[in-house]
């Protein structure tokens, strides 16, 4: 998939995620100013510019996601993964790893510099249950989104999206409580006709009635988009593990955990990579190809 391609996903499922997060930083900061002054709108602007540098980084890794150094048995058991990684030229310059806590093996990147490992996934090597080329290729997917600049910023945009954060917990908290009585599939109907009726009052009564069909459609679109940005993000990681000659192993790992249509799909693309047509890109047939990734910040 073509980097710009990949990039133009992302903006597109920033946009109602960045205007409401906007909307409610500046009320904050309202607030905040009738009440504290600059001071603290100082802060948080300082956090969100930290968070984008090395140092920065590396606080997010080791505050927030509770990284920390690996230990000796660690360091021990992680050596067979770092040779693989080595041996398939998958290097980013100054990468730092860090251990951090949780059962499932999760890999997460940190800026340009920094990935934390769950220590689920140093026991899954210890214990025998991944190989050593396993793990080093669920690592090198995390570094192909790394080494393509998508992680870059990627901390400061959590930052600033906070306000957004709350309103998708909040939602789906509701959600959650209200499909325990209502199956979602009655749910999803409701809201669709819903903005149906919307768009027919406001076509014969007011035009104010086409609000609730706006807000329908916003929803819509803004899962749609995050949803094409989350595939992109994934296929960008598949194509550098063909690049780089761990493709086939982080297949075997993905057809033993997953099962749906679309993993499926991957591991198909996965065990037979295809050269992709020019001028095309996308995730069809014939589209898949490592031709366009540009890689930074080489290892």
């Amino acid at each position: 998939m073509n980097l710009q391609t990949v990039r133009r996903a992302r903006a597109r499922a920033l946009v109602v995620p960045a205007a409401w997060s906007l909307t409610g930083w500046v009320v904050v900061a309202e607030t905040v100013l009738a009440v504290h002054g600059w001071p603290v709108v100082a802060g948080c602007v300082f956090l969100a510019v930290l968070v984008c540098t090395a140092p920065g980084e590396r606080c997010v890794g080791r505050v927030l996601l509770r990284g920390r150094a690996p230990r000796l048995h660690q360091r021990h058991t992680l050596a067979p993964v770092a040779q693989v990684l080595m041996c398939h030229s998958v290097a980013v310059d100054g990468l730092l790893l860090l251990v951090g806590p949780g059962h499932g093996a999760v890999v997460t990147a940190v800026g340009e510099r920094t990935v934390v490992v769950t220590r689920g996934l140093v026991e899954a090597v210890r214990s025998g249950q991944w190989g050593p080329v396993t793990a080093a290729a669920v690592i090198a997917h995390e570094l192909g989104g790394v080494r393509a600049g998508l992680t870059r910023r990627a901390w400061a945009w959590t930052v600033f999206l906070l306000p957004w954060s709350v309103l998708v917990w909040f939602l789906t908290v509701l959600w959650g409580v209200v499909t325990t009585f209502v199956p979602a599939r009655v749910m999803v109907a409701c809201m669709v006709l819903s903005a149906a009726v919307g768009l027919w009052l406001g076509a014969t009564e007011h035009p104010v009635h086409l609000g609730s069909t706006l807000v329908m459609g916003v929803a819509a679109w803004t899962w749609w988009s995050a949803s094409v940005w989350q595939r992109a993000r994934v296929q960008v990681g598949d194509e550098y593990l063909v690049r780089v000659g761990l493709a086939h192993a982080f297949a075997q790992h993905l057809s033993a955990t997953s099962g749906g249509d679309e993993a499926r799909d991957r591991v198909v693309r996965l065990q037979h990579p295809q050269p992709r047509h020019a001028g095309r890109s996308g995730t069809g047939e014939g589209a898949w190809g490592t031709a366009g990734l540009e890689a930074t910040r080489l290892g």
